[in-house]
């Protein structure tokens, strides 16, 4: 029976080594044993615009203030605003650093590719053809997998769709 347990034990606590599962998109809530994370989020996210238009690309980075290491991650953009609103990701991360990160969410989010230590992530979001409203990009962020410590819910400022140009035709009849 300790056997079993030691080893169901190990199990978990090496899960998802290799990046977050597409179960965890709409909510992005790691599947680790319960977390000791408390108080404020120390992660947080940059991003290069406070506006977008359809095609549009952003570049953002992913680190704590205070210089610390994590394991984990993953990052979508989409309209929540909260960490209990459940996620669709909205546009497609590009430029991917393979040896850090991969697709995931039908390539409407990034994960990690390896469970080394990391101070910083960088990466490229496309906005999609159409403008899908005010958006934020949002991650999860895992600072040790054993006993599990992961934050949720680093927010970035919120991004806002570029107000479409009135047409050709409209600006030549007023």
């Amino acid at each position: 029976m300790k056997l079993l347990l030691f080893t169901c034990l190990c199990c978990l606590a090496t899960a998802f080594p290799n990046g977050a599962p597409d179960i965890a998109c709409k909510e992005m809530i790691p599947g680790h044993l319960p977390t000791e994370t408390s108080g404020e989020n120390p992660f947080m996210l940059k991003i290069s615009a406070t506006s977008y238009k359809p095609g549009d690309e952003i570049s953002g980075e992913l680190y704590s203030a205070d210089n610390m290491t994590f394991k984990g991650f993953l990052i979508e953009v989409g309209t929540a605003q909260v960490v209990s609103e459940k996620e669709e990701s909205v546009g497609e991360f590009i430029n991917l650093d393979n040896t850090v990160q991969k697709h995931v969410c039908e390539k409407g989010g990034i994960t990690h590719i390896n469970n080394g230590e990391k101070r910083l992530v960088k990466f490229t979001w496309k906005a999609p053809s159409t403008s899908a409203g005010d958006l934020s990009f949002r991650a999860t962020v895992v600072q040790q997998f054993f006993p599990s410590k992961y934050w949720l819910g680093a927010f970035s400022e919120r991004v806002k769709a570029a107000k479409a140009e009135r047409a050709f035709s409209d600006r030549i009849l007023s």
